[in-house]
């Protein structure tokens, strides 16, 4: 009897050690480019938020960055959503005398410091991580123990558009010429299960450019497609918002596109609660 009843005690703890582990279990999320697009995000995390849904970490490049690092810092979402709603093109793109771009990323850093100063990444309240292209060494790069501003700058600097970033001897760019829906850094960083947001109109690509924009944006497509599912195999799911019949320069549509997102979430809600959530 006693050892039956020891047994059974064996068992018990084994299953509560179990559950306790399926409990700590880490969702990440990846919040992908898309210069306006990148509002979009802001609909998905309040829909993620509302279900309950805890992130335990983010990734963001270019646009996505800017709404990780806000989330990252305990931002309000309705705050963000509010700031956002209101924005212009003339609130991002700071026009100058073209020579490596056309407009200083000045604007995006100034409307990071607006919300957190001048805090690093490690202050976060959640891990934050903010890759980029390095275009000194032609690879990848994750920003570590630097200021957050200057890290979202680098990561939004579109090529041809932004002028590139300059940093202890590097020249940074567009963060998604080599990630643009970093699901693989919350996988290296241990993430257990890791949501990716991509932004994306297929249907683009069918259409002729219309102007400078379309064609830059256009073309870093075309190449980032090429490696495209390499890159999100990491992705435990991917939520990817409508964005068909909007313009990534179209700034009075920012309120629809946080719609979209939100809209976006639904379809894999019980998905997401099923596989990263323990009951």
């Amino acid at each position: 009897m006693e050892e039956r009843r020891s047994k059974r005690l064996h068992i018990l703890n084994r299953l509560k050690s179990f559950i306790k582990r399926e409990k700590a279990r880490t969702i990440g999320i990846a919040l992908g480019g898309g210069v306006v697009w990148g509002t979009a995000h802001i609909g998905v995390l309040e829909a993620i938020s509302a279900e309950g849904i805890k992130i335990d970490a983010i990734a963001g490049t270019s646009a996505g960055s800017i709404v990780a690092a806000l989330y990252a810092f305990g931002i309000d979402l309705d705050r963000i959503k509010s700031y956002a709603e209101k924005l212009s093109m003339s609130d991002i793109f700071k026009l100058r005398l073209p020579r490596m771009g056309l407009a200083s990323t000045e604007g995006i850093g100034r409307l990071i410091r607006e919300f957190i100063g001048d805090a690093k990444i490690e202050d976060a309240d959640i891990p934050l991580y903010i890759p980029a292209t390095d275009l000194t060494a032609s690879e990848p790069h994750l920003f570590e123990k630097v200021s957050v501003a200057d890290a979202v700058m680098a990561s939004s600097a579109i090529p041809g558009i932004f002028v590139p970033v300059k940093m202890d001897g590097h020249t940074y760019v567009d963060g998604s010429l080599l990630a643009d829906v970093p699901c693989q850094i919350l996988k290296i960083k241990g993430i257990d299960f890791v949501i990716g947001v991509e932004l994306i109109d297929k249907e683009k690509f069918k259409r002729e450019p219309s102007n400078i924009f379309d064609v830059i944006t256009k073309s870093i497509q075309v190449m980032v497609n090429e490696t495209r599912m390499e890159r999100l195999r990491f992705a435990d799911v991917i939520i990817t918002p409508d964005v068909h019949d909007i313009g990534q320069f179209d700034f009075d549509r920012i309120p629809l596109l946080i719609r979209r997102g939100k809209e976006a979430v639904s379809k894999h809600v019980e998905f997401i609660k099923s596989r990263a959530v323990a009951s």
